[in-house]
């Protein structure tokens, strides 16, 4: 059990320290500050050492006795992750269930994902999953979109929920805003994270099309009204129009030279290729070694 203490003011730390002296299975990881629950999860990801990885909450709202059943539903149809979907939320309806179910309703809307309830701490994912993603700022929120970008098999089980009987939510009406913001910027790192000139470049060439008709309707109508240039001003929202569509496509070629240095820095590739599944070697003993290395001074080389 890995117990990711994120800057706790209370006595945490120290009830902590003693569980792990008398149980050796119990390890703590304690962040300097309050960095948020993303960098929790993130931290206790990298830190992972079973097949398997389960978060949990700690303020007992999720039930422990569903673990084993995520568990089964991962390992029995062969998923990556399985979500758990609480079923019947002992929360406040105005701070907690209705902005829950705005946030799930806009995020399957656009990013198109199957999990009901993104909001559920409760899940399992095999390690090597986990390991693919870094998470930054609240992303913590998008865990099931980001691991479905990556090809994995994903599931969901209906699971317990209690109410609430320790620490303080932080959640309310005013983290809606702020899942709008973070589901802009993963909706434009799933569709353009690896081609983000696309993006750029489609808008450019919106502003250089309307840019081009507007100038057109402006040259019509100096030579069929007499509306002289200086006098109309659509023309200076041609212009406008068409230096715009530069400076986007000038962001779009330097994002395309960022990408670029991100993945060739880093190592890593713009794909994820599944897990090699480990080959059955037979046993060979010293003494098959040593004969087998006999053989091979006996033989003649071709080369």
């Amino acid at each position: 059990m890995l117990a990711v203490d994120d800057g706790s003011t209370d006595e945490s730390p120290a009830l902590l320290r003693r569980l792990a002296v008398s149980r050796p299975w119990l390890r703590v990881l304690r962040l300097r500050r309050n960095f948020g629950q993303s960098a929790a999860f993130d931290a206790g990801f990298q830190a992972a050492r079973g097949r398997l990885v389960v978060t949990l909450d700690a303020d007992r709202q999720n039930d422990p006795a569903d673990i084993p059943r995520l568990i089964n539903m991962l390992e029995e149809q062969s998923l990556d992750f399985v979500s758990g979907c609480r079923a019947d939320r002992q929360d406040g309806a105005i701070l907690r269930r209705i902005p829950s179910r705005i946030a799930n309703a806009i995020i399957r809307r656009v990013t198109k994902t199957s999990i009901r309830d993104l909001g559920c701490s409760l899940k399992v994912y095999r390690s090597h999953i986990v390991r693919e993603i870094r998470l930054y700022g609240e992303m913590h929120r998008f865990l099931a979109v980001l691991i479905e970008d990556t090809g994995a098999r994903v599931g969901q089980l209906d699971v317990n929920h209690r109410p609430r009987v320790a620490g303080v939510s932080k959640y309310g009406l005013s983290r809606t805003f702020k899942v709008l913001l973070d589901l802009l910027t993963v909706w434009f790192m799933r569709g353009f994270e690896t081609k983000p000139l696309y993006a750029f470049g489609s808008i450019s060439l919106a502003m250089f099309t309307g840019s081009a008709l507007l100038s057109i309707y402006v040259l019509y109508s100096k030579y069929h009204d007499g509306v002289y240039v200086h006098k109309n001003p659509i023309f200076i929202l041609s212009m406008v129009m068409s230096i715009v569509a530069v400076q986007f496509l000038a962001m779009g070629l330097i994002a395309e030279i960022l990408v670029r240095t991100y993945f060739e820095s880093r190592g890593r590739p713009a794909y994820a290729l599944e897990p090699q599944a480990r080959e059955e070697t037979p046993h060979i003993t010293r003494h098959d070694s040593d004969a087998a290395l006999e053989a091979a001074r006996d033989k003649p080389h071709d080369a």
